[in-house]
């Protein structure tokens, strides 16, 4: 072991072994070198080395998606630090526990033309939940310190024995610091910025620990349940009330609180495909259930009879804008959000939030028992309305974007962990039944496409499961540098959709299909993959037919020496068009 002779370093690497926190993903750099090797050098940490820092960020963001646990994030001094930002507002958002370490130089020396310097502290502005700076030590170089006549932190000329009274002062601040800063990542599960000012010189290391920590440090990752103040009884006054689920890390409920749920008749899950939550009762496919009823004449009295009195929310954030239209246009006239995770006010009602265990939450709440409501079979009636038309469609549909994700969907075996990208992969895997065992993650705090690879690699290596990333073109090549690591499994397996662009804005309201609107907004191109998957040491196969694609997928899966990649070019206004009479089909069936 080695431990950076710089007493602030120390007490950074001495704070995150006491409170257990044990993955650290390091940016290689020279101001970050005392933790970087204090870090490396101990085997309580598991290290990881990423050179692109935008690409590290999310690479530790997939680590604490899987773990539940921080992952630190170390860079060095200068524009390193800014290309955290994405990951960082991606974490803030999603609340996974993020806690970034900047090293910084001195703050006499900023703003004085001084090599890799910039304003380190509140870079993320409001995306974080906290940035703060580590008082500097004046225990080490002190005599550095004092040549600056910008420094503010000793008095000259030195007196050793107030230099001294001032370390422990010092000393005593940045432990305190860490310690609050790190309880409040874990308990409210968002990231956090520590910058530390280091003066050179950087490489000098003791074998053990110059300091030891006060006794405040406690390993603890239990998260304070409140009390809600709310008049329970109220729920019992509703007949019609939806239960809706969003992004949820697995077993999120008990299958004790499922049986309770399904149990009440006037109650309607909807689930997404990130909720990670799997009943037979409960509606999946969202878009597929509601998209067609906006095609219709009557389109109002069937939402109207299908509004909630009621909206129960859980998890995080929803990727189905059909829903969030209809419970906006359509709103209930209370809506809770029941869960320790923020409570956002989607549906523009007014968000109540119970901040208590969901399965705690149901265990007791008096809903009304009220064998006679017809509530959840007008949702299953509708539901049921749609498997056959869905099956129908797709035998005779064009290959397009939507056969692709027919067949991957049906493809996937088992034992896989699935991460999706953004944009058109999340939406179009929404109108597809997994296996409950496929786990599903997506990256939606931002819902940005720049992460997706790094975020998957990153959670490939905290998990058991092999992963597989299912991702559009743009996604693929914008993050590509995720693949720029030596982490990668050979388990690991991504399939890109490749429809020579952002497909899904041929989708949206507003495409026209003109030459400035293909280059400025769905930038079309005509890039594969194939010589990027031989740089990082990936199989490579490509496909363009329905046939292909089965035929590939029978074997994509099967042990292998290296990772693979599955290329599969489909047309884009093909796409676009099928997916739009796929829900006009839905709508007259």
């Amino acid at each position: 072991m080695m431990f950076p002779i710089i007493p602030s370093a120390q007490t950074i690497i001495l704070s995150c072994i006491k409170l257990g926190i044990a993955h650290v993903v390091i940016s290689p750099g020279s101001r970050n070198a005392p933790l970087a090797i204090g870090f490396a050098s101990n085997k309580k940490f598991k290290c990881f080395s990423i050179i692109d820092e935008r690409s590290a960020g999310f690479f530790a963001l997939g680590i604490a998606q899987q773990t539940k646990r921080p992952a630190v994030l170390l860079c060095t001094s200068g524009s390193a630090l800014l290309n955290y930002s994405p990951s960082i507002a991606e974490a803030f958002y999603s609340e996974i526990p993020l806690i970034v370490i900047s090293a910084d130089r001195p703050l006499y020396k900023i703003n004085i033309g001084d090599g890799q310097t910039i304003n380190q502290l509140n870079v993320f502005g409001k995306n974080i939940l906290s940035s703060d700076s580590l008082m500097q030590d004046v225990s080490h170089q002190t005599s550095s310190i004092s040549k600056s006549n910008r420094q503010k932190l000793i008095k000259t000329p030195i007196n050793r024995k107030e230099i001294n009274k001032l370390q422990l002062d010092i000393q005593r601040y940045n432990e305190e610091l860490l310690r609050k800063r790190f309880h409040e990542c874990i308990q409210l599960n968002k990231p956090v910025h520590l910058n530390i000012p280091l003066e050179e010189p950087l490489y000098d290391f003791l074998e053990k620990p110059a300091i030891s920590l006060s006794k405040k440090h406690k390993r603890s990752y239990s998260v304070l349940q409140k009390g809600a103040n709310y008049d329970f009884n109220v729920l019992n006054k509703h007949s019609k009330i939806i239960i809706l689920i969003g992004c949820c890390q697995p077993n999120y409920l008990t299958k004790k609180t499922i049986d309770n749920i399904k149990s009440y008749s006037n109650i309607v899950v909807l689930k997404e495909s990130t909720s990670n939550i799997e009943d037979d009762s409960f509606f999946g496919n969202i878009d597929k259930i509601i998209a067609p009823i906006e095609l219709l004449k009557n389109s109002y009295d069937i939402f109207d009879s299908l509004s909630p009195n009621l909206l129960i929310t859980i998890g995080g954030m929803i990727i189905s804008k059909k829903i969030k239209s209809f419970l906006r246009d359509f709103p209930p006239k209370i809506h809770l959000h029941v869960g320790l995770n923020k409570a956002n006010d989607t549906y523009y009602k007014g968000v109540k939030h119970i901040l208590k265990d969901p399965n705690l939450f149901f265990e007791k709440a008096p809903f009304i028992k009220n064998s006679e409501s017809g509530y959840y079979n007008s949702w299953k009636k509708i539901s049921n309305q749609r498997m056959t038309p869905h099956k129908d469609f797709l035998k005779k549909a064009p290959f397009s974007d939507l056969i692709v994700f027919s067949i991957i969907s049906s493809s996937i075996p088992s034992s896989y962990q699935v991460q999706v990208a953004n944009s058109s992969p999340i939406r179009y895997l929404q109108l597809f039944k997994l296996l409950s065992s496929n786990k599903t993650y997506c990256n939606r705090g931002t819902s940005g496409i720049d992460g997706s690879t790094s975020t998957a690699v990153g959670a490939s290596v905290a998990s058991s499961s092999p992963m597989l990333l299912i991702t559009g073109d743009l996604s693929f090549f914008y993050d590509i540098n995720g693949l720029w690591n030596n982490y990668i499994k050979s388990s690991f397996r991504i399939i890109i959709i490749n429809n020579g662009g952002g497909g899904i804005f041929r989708i949206l309201p507003g495409h026209k299909d003109n030459e400035i609107f293909s280059k400025f907004i769905e930038n079309n191109h005509s890039l594969n993959a194939k010589e990027l998957a031989k740089l990082y040491g990936f199989s490579y196969q490509n496909t363009k037919s329905k046939y292909g694609v089965k035929t590939t997928l029978k074997t994509f899966f099967k042990k292998s020496l290296k990772p693979k990649i599955l290329e599969i070019s489909t047309p884009s206004a093909i796409s676009s068009k099928t997916l739009k009479n796929y829900f006009e089909y839905l709508s007259k069936n």
